[in-house]
């Protein structure tokens, strides 16, 4: 794929994106148009700008836990890089179904900083660690309100199904990375076990896929060969178990920071909604019970199932489940004539804001074959096919 087509792909992306928003949108002021002006009588400025200023916070604090991590294994890395990598992280994985291109374009953006390849894998594999120890906490969390009757919001029961999935998805990868600091060859049996049954069906289904015109070549790609997935699996477990025991020995303190980061920059991104409703001059306390503690720890815990259904949204940027869910979710507080100036303050700051920071980085990028270069060497040197002027730490 050239530039070109990926430029095409990401506007096309963003455009829906936009779209699907605007439809929602135009569709609420239809309905509400009478309503929309009484709701912003009683705006906030100030309050609204501190929410401005939160949901800043997260792409700058993200950044600033790679760049605690990453140091650990590069030095030269500055924290501009590192947050500027965040926010690009942000941009794709928010356009990206279930944010699946939002590593490859945080790792493109940290090549083109100079950070080794290597380096940039270990400390990738380390954010991901703090973001699913979050996820796994706050899930597991939200279960035992459920369970013990301290958490009743409309809605709230059609989420039940996602958190228990959700602490499944991330229990298990908590536990897969665990195996990789303390047992290493305890998960490179269980891959090489599925890859040796899995292997006949892959195979069966490249051979499919090669019918297609376009696709002819698939069955002799490298990666398409018998055992070749599984070798890199089973390899990748020991490199990422050298990777942590690099943090073991000389950078506790650096994920102990990352993880501190972690949790403080997801909270402030939930408290976002709690200052808007301040900003619109809506009451703080629900109309009924929600859940336990002071009114803006009820909507932190309310936003943060709320964040769950856009992480594993099958739709970019979470577009009509986000609008949907919010509306249900936040009604014990938000209710006519606020519920489109809290949709549309809600939707820009708490997920778009970051996103169109992002994006900037992310064109400009494009706009260069500064990425494209770099990251063929970064390869090329992880693999000893060429010299690079960076070694990976030891």
């Amino acid at each position: 794929m050239n530039r070109a087509s990926l430029i095409r792909g990401i506007q096309l992306v963003v455009a829906i994106t936009l779209a699907t928003f605007a439809w929602v949108i135009y569709r609420a002021i239809a309905q509400q148009q009478s309503d929309l002006a009484a709701g912003l009588q009683t705006l906030h400025p100030g309050w609204l700008l501190f929410a401005v200023l939160l949901a800043l916070q997260e792409g700058i604090c993200g950044g600033l836990r790679m760049y605690v991590l990453g140091r650990v294994l590069c030095p030269a890395l500055t924290p501009r890089t590192a947050i500027a990598s965040e926010f690009v992280l942000m941009f794709v994985g928010g356009i990206t179904p279930g944010q699946l291109g939002a590593p490859v374009s945080q790792v493109a953006v940290l090549v083109e900083g100079g950070m080794p390849f290597t380096a940039i894998a270990t400390a990738e594999l380390l954010t991901a660690f703090c973001t699913i120890s979050f996820f796994l906490v706050s899930a597991s969390a939200m279960l035992l309100l459920r369970l013990n009757g301290m958490l009743e919001v409309p809605g709230a029961a059609q989420f039940e199904y996602l958190l228990g999935f959700s602490a499944a998805v991330f229990g298990s990868a908590f536990v897969a990375l665990l195996l990789c600091v303390l047992h290493p060859p305890l998960l490179k049996r269980f891959f090489s076990v599925a890859g040796t049954a899995l292997g006949p069906v892959a195979r069966a289904a490249v051979m499919a896929a090669s019918r297609v015109e376009r696709l002819r070549d698939l069955p002799s790609a490298p990666w398409a060969q018998p055992g070749a997935i599984t070798a890199r699996l089973v390899a990748s477990v020991d490199r990422v178990h050298e990777g942590f025991m690099v943090y073991a020995r000389r950078g506790k303190r650096a994920v102990a920071a990352a993880l501190a980061l972690t949790f403080g920059f997801f909270c402030a991104r939930f408290a976002v909604a709690y200052f808007i409703l301040l900003g619109l001059g809506i009451s703080t306390e629900p109309r009924a019970y929600v859940t336990v503690g002071p009114p803006v720890v009820q909507v932190i815990i309310v936003q943060a199932l709320l964040n769950f259904a856009l992480y594993l949204s099958p739709t970019p940027g979470a577009s009509g489940i986000a609008e949907t869910g919010s509306t249900t979710l936040m009604s014990p507080w938000v209710h006519a004539p606020y519920e489109l100036p809290y949709l549309v303050l809600w939707r820009l700051l708490a997920l778009f804001l970051c996103m169109f920071v992002g994006g900037s980085y992310v064109f400009r990028y494009l706009g260069t074959d500064v990425l494209e270069r770099r990251v063929k060497e970064a390869q090329a040197a992880d693999e000893g096919l060429a010299p690079t002027s960076s070694t990976p730490p030891q």
